[in-house]
């Protein structure tokens, strides 16, 4: 074994393989030739792998980032959705709430005005139309005005209405307390009409959110800052010109579409979206190069390696190891 690899004659460590044109160099000699070869072309092949492992890694990291950010806008889309539902629920239930609420108040005035015109009848604001206080009193001058009755008959007679006077001047004296209380009720039932029902109401609100959520309105426009000189371009600087700054969302968010190819919704999304598959097709091309550069790598490595030991065993036998 040892002079095979000593032996320069050998046709097994020749140039050409054994063809009869024998090299001048031993089997030893030869393979530290071809492992200073293979190993020079290993770190230019590893050099390569560990740049495309990178640009891989760094792909990948970018698409999941923007898969995350994907799955974040279609949760939210999904939970607009339930919003929307459940302001159409409420919306409905607040009409209802809003009819019979007019109602009350409706009924609550025709109530109030029934009351005070019972209350007005005891009062006498015109002497043609005299109230029911009055009344009784003309009512007692003229029982005492009578001759042909006795005094104790008189007197019975004017004993029962002055009772009746007695209740009727109990329920004036109630007047201005169930009036009070009836026009703050109905007061109560106007502002809970308003608040619900009116402009600017909570039904009024809810539907401007419902129709934003559903991309049939948009947030306002306000110009908080002057307007620069004319041609002059400026960056909106927080928090002046805050909603050009911080644009507002657009919706609805995410648009169903037959074909699932399709990217539809707003700007924002169809941007990310369009970016994720982007990033997928780039990390499949960089993994697929990656890998055929690893197994470039890897073959070559086993070469060096190979080399490694056999010249390690080589070295071996020369020391008489």
């Amino acid at each position: 074994m040892r002079s095979f690899i000593k032996d320069p004659q050998s046709t097994c460590c020749d140039d050409n393989g054994g063809n009869g044109d024998p090299g001048s160099k031993t089997c030893l000699e030869k393979w530290r030739d071809d492992l200073e070869t293979v190993c020079d072309r290993y770190s230019v092949e590893a050099a390569e792998t560990a740049k495309h492992k990178e640009a891989y890694d760094n792909s990948l990291n970018w698409e999941s980032k923007l898969k995350n950010w994907c799955t974040l806008i279609e949760t939210t889309d999904d939970k607009v959705k339930a919003v929307i539902q459940e302001l159409d629920f409420l919306l409905e239930q607040l009409k209802t709430v809003c009819v019979k609420s007019k109602c009350t108040y409706e009924v609550l005035q025709k109530l109030t005005c029934l009351v005070k015109t019972i209350f007005d009848s005891f009062q006498t604001y015109d002497d043609n139309d005299q109230g029911l206080k009055k009344k009784i009193l003309y009512f007692k001058e003229l029982i005492n005005c009578l001759k042909h009755i006795g005094e104790n008959d008189k007197a019975e007679v004017i004993a029962c209405i002055e009772a009746y006077e007695a209740k009727i001047t109990a329920i004036c004296d109630l007047q201005k307390e169930v009036l009070d209380k009836l026009l703050e009720t109905l007061k109560c039932a106007d502002l809970l009409w308003a608040y619900l029902c009116g402009e600017l109401g909570l039904e009024y609100k809810l539907e401007g959110i419902r129709d934003i959520l559903n991309g049939e309105t948009t947030f306002g426009e306000d110009d908080d800052c002057e307007p620069g000189e004319e041609g002059e371009v400026t960056e909106p600087q927080y928090p002046c010109d805050h909603k050009a700054a911080k644009p507002q969302p657009e919706f609805p968010i995410r648009e169903e579409t037959d074909d699932l190819d399709t990217i539809s919704g707003n700007t924002y999304y169809v941007k990310i979206k369009g970016e994720f598959k982007e990033a997928e097709g780039q990390t499949k091309a960089l993994k697929d190069l990656w890998v055929e550069s690893k197994k470039t790598s890897d073959k070559s490595l086993s070469e060096k390696n190979s080399l490694t030991d056999a010249i390690a065993a080589a070295e071996a036998l020369e020391t008489g190891k």
